[in-house]
């Protein structure tokens, strides 16, 4: 039969009390022994803390400096102040020269003693008066409790007719201890019970430091431990999840990019085949289609290799000291044909001697890629403006175009593969949606930032920041 700690500790208590109890008569006398002493100590502590302040208060009243010389003029008015203010005879005394009178008063800030006088338990209350921690003078305080005494007495007769009586509370409180004691343990284990069912958003309360607040502690930490681990484990199950969704989605689109080019293709090579050469302007138009379709579909595999490549850190590199500035004009002066396509100016402002660390070809692919999308998706007759300057040991260049801008819901998105804002405002079919994606893990490799604002109905800007030297 399992007994719980509780009734254990109560059959202990009471084996011991009973058979203690002649014992506990005689400890009770001492402590109320005791506890008499300590009443009269506090009330000393408490008596001497208020003469301090009633001393203090004195001299501030009435303007006065203490010191030797002002507590001779004042001491017999200021005993009859205290006196009242204490309710008991205070004397005061003060010291000629290097007088010393009572040493155990002038070495500690307390001293008193008790007399028994025929009925009568006078305690007698010494302390120095200092000043600047130098004593001036001795201060006497007389009380009686013989009162407290007599309480004492009666008390001590009245336990031993009563000792039935404290041995029930005794009891009871060992029952009341004993609870307190077991119902860390029982909360304990009501929480391991609730983290055995998988709950563990649990909080233990620690109300003790002993060790079954220690044990709590460390539950509760072992706890935490599993709740964080558990987490991580739900964390790392979400990332494969969502590299699992974002490998379908890369898969689907590119089945779709290289599906559709060769499905245009396919249609044609079957119509020309079956017409012949007899529709010469239909076999000609099929032609430039076929062709088109190819160019399309040959973009998108190139982006696709290049999106691998740079994603799988096969991407080779070569290094060396190249004017920023210079491969951006570069750039510029490159797309303005195809910008004056669509009657859009590039608008280009380049701080000379701009000089990074990087490969010039992939920098140069940057600049190619965003003057191609701010192209694309720029206004007819409009400016795309292209600035670089230095902030500290960064090199920064913006492009900013005039367009419909981004909605803020798919800013976040524009740097993934495939993804393309605003396809109804594409100018160019063949975009397959990997330039900005391109574009970002060049820039990573170079050890940059890039960052993308943009404005609806006003226009979009990206702005790159290259260290000089990240080595």
């Amino acid at each position: 039969m399992k007994f719980p700690i509780q009734f254990k500790i109560v059959v202990v208590f009471s084996i011991v009390i009973f058979v203690g109890l002649s014992a506990m008569l005689f400890v009770s006398y001492r402590v109320t022994e005791q506890n008499m002493y300590r009443i009269i100590n506090e009330d000393m502590i408490n008596t001497k803390t208020n003469l301090d302040i009633y001393i203090n208060q004195y001299f501030l009243v009435h303007k006065k400096r203490m010191s030797r010389k002002t507590l001779v003029t004042e001491k017999n008015r200021l005993s009859q102040e205290l006196s009242a203010g204490i309710g008991g005879p205070v004397t005061i005394s003060y010291i000629n020269g290097d007088e010393v009178k009572s040493e155990s008063a002038s070495h500690s800030q307390i001293a008193y003693t008790i007399n028994r006088v025929d009925h009568q338990v006078i305690v007698t209350l010494s302390f120095p008066i200092l000043q600047k921690q130098s004593p001036i003078g001795f201060l006497n305080y007389q009380k009686d409790y013989s009162q407290l005494y007599q309480r004492n007495a009666r008390f001590q007769s009245i336990i031993k007719m009563f000792a039935s009586i404290i041995f029930s509370f005794i009891f009871i409180a060992s029952i009341l201890i004993s609870r307190k004691i077991t119902k860390p343990i029982r909360e304990l284990t009501e929480r391991s019970n609730q983290v055995t069912l998988g709950n563990f958003d649990i909080d233990i309360p620690i109300s003790s430091s002993d060790e079954v607040g220690e044990l709590a502690r460390r539950f509760q930490i072992m706890i935490k431990h599993i709740k964080d681990q558990i987490e991580i484990i739900k964390q790392e199950r979400d990332e494969v999840k969502q590299a699992q969704a974002q490998s379908k989605v890369f898969f689907d689109n590119v089945t779709h990019e290289l599906k559709t080019p060769l499905t245009t293709i396919l249609g044609y090579a079957q119509i020309v085949k079956d017409n012949g050469f007899t529709d010469a302007p239909f076999f000609e138009k099929g032609m430039n289609y076929i062709i088109h379709e190819s160019q399309r579909l040959n973009r998108a595999v190139v982006e696709i290799l290049e999106l691998s490549q740079s994603a799988t850190l096969s991407t080779t590199y070569h290094f060396k000291k190249v004017n920023l500035s210079e491969i951006a004009k570069e750039a510029c002066e490159d797309m303005r044909i195809k910008a004056r396509k669509y009657n859009i100016n590039i608008h280009f402002e380049l701080q000379e001697g701009l000089f990074v660390l990087g490969d010039r070809d992939k920098l140069k692919e940057v600049f190619l890629n965003l003057l191609d999308n701010s192209i694309k998706y720029g206004d007819v007759n409009s400016v795309i403006y292209v600035e670089s300057f230095k902030e500290r040991d960064v090199v920064v260049v913006k492009v900013k175009d005039e367009g419909e801008g981004i909605p803020a819901e798919d800013i976040t998105h524009v740097f993934e593969p495939f993804y393309r804002a605003k396809k109804n405002m594409l100018k160019e079919k063949g975009s397959a949606g990997l330039g900005l994606s391109i574009v970002k893990n060049i820039i990573e490799d170079h050890h940059g930032a890039i960052k993308l604002q943009s404005i609806l109905n006003e226009g979009t800007e990206i702005k790159i920041s290259l260290p000089e030297d990240w080595k």
